[in-house]
Formats: C-alpha cells, structure tokens, sequence
C-alpha cells in the first residue's frame, strides 16, 4: 500500500518537530486519477484537513489507508479523482494542506446507510468504527470533522468507494492518543445511529 510510485512528484514540507514528504503520481490507466502518499509527522486532525481541502478543489478520495506507525509519525497512500473543474492535481501541496486549516463547511448532510461500533477493549485502545454511506465529494472530510468535533482522531483507517456508497473503516483515540470513555463511545454510537435512522424512516 505504501510503495511510492515511479514518476512521481515529489515534495518535503517542513512541519514544525518532522518533516513531511509526499509523492503525487497520475494513474496511467484512468485519466483524472492519482495516488497520492504522505510519510511524516502528521499533527491530529490532518487527515480532516486534507480532506476538507481536496474537496474545495474538486478531488475526491475514492480508496486508500492511512496508519499512525510511531508517537509522531503516519504513512498514508490514497487513491484520487479529480474532476474537470479540478485544478491540477500535481500542482497541490499536499503536506501544506494536510496542515493548514481550511474553511471547511459540510457540503451537504452525512447520510448513513449502515453502522458498526466495536468497543475499545477490542481494538487496543481504539474505538472502532465501521461506516457505511451516501458517498459523494466531501464525505470524508464531513465524517471527520463530525468526530473531531467530539475530539476523537483517527490513529488508523481504511476507506474505500463502492459504487455509490462509501465504505470507511476507523480506529479513533482521544487526545493525545487517549483512550475514549466509554460515556464517549456511546453518546458516538447514539449520535451516528440517528444518521442512520434518518436515512431509513418509519413507515
């Protein structure tokens, strides 16, 4: 998954106590499409960020993983669309968006279809959380800010698009890398259940 590509664009952008690098390569088979990837120091949240800001460009991430390897350091590779009203992928600097602040606004409301919490006791201290929604440009960077707002990062995820639907998988932890309640853990699977609900009426 984290093999960089030949031919790729490379930058470094120095991010305070790291160094961040990235790769950014076209797909030779589908045009519009790139895999981008990350290695560094990563501050929480950056993952939000960058995908907040992808979306304000037109770009899309339709599949990919992203892992905490050390204390301070990730290893991220993803795969993007971009759209005709995109502006060239190859010219973003990927590192600077992951760590700059976007004025993120949801696009439109998060629409889940199907849900699945696991206990941190589970997961090594994590709260994992399996996802299953109306995927569409910014779906992403909605669900993530949706649980930084409630002060819980990704240490590890997985997402991928099926057809219309994304399928996301997160290993979140609180501040710091802390554990979250269990007080959190449900008032998370409460608020993400009347997603659900929502999306699924009673008649």
């Amino acid at each position: 998954m984290f093999n960089l590509a030949l031919n790729d664009t490379s930058e470094t952008f120095t991010g305070g106590l790291r160094d961040v690098s990235f790769d950014i390569a076209p797909s030779t088979l589908q045009p519009g499409d790139y895999t981008l990837t990350l290695r560094g120091f990563l501050s929480p949240g950056w993952l939000g960020r960058l995908a907040a800001s992808l979306a304000q460009h037109h770009i899309g991430i339709v599949n990919g993983a992203a892992e905490k390897v050390t204390a301070y350091a990730w290893q991220a590779s993803f795969k993007l669309k971009a759209a005709r009203t995109a502006c060239d992928p190859l010219s973003l600097d990927y590192a600077a968006l992951a760590n700059s602040e976007p004025s993120h606004h949801a696009l439109a409301p998060i629409v889940l279809r199907d849900l699945k919490i696991e206990p941190c006791a589970r997961h090594q201290g994590s709260l994992y959380i399996e996802i299953r929604g109306a995927d569409r440009l910014g779906f992403l960077g909605d669900l993530l800010d949706f649980f930084s707002m409630r002060c819980l990062f990704p240490v590890k995820m997985k997402v991928e698009t099926l057809g219309d639907t994304a399928a996301d998988r997160f290993w979140l932890r609180g501040v710091g890398g802390s554990v979250p309640s269990d007080s959190l853990a449900q008032t998370i699977r409460e608020n993400l259940e009347k997603m659900v609900a929502a999306n699924h009426p009673q008649i």
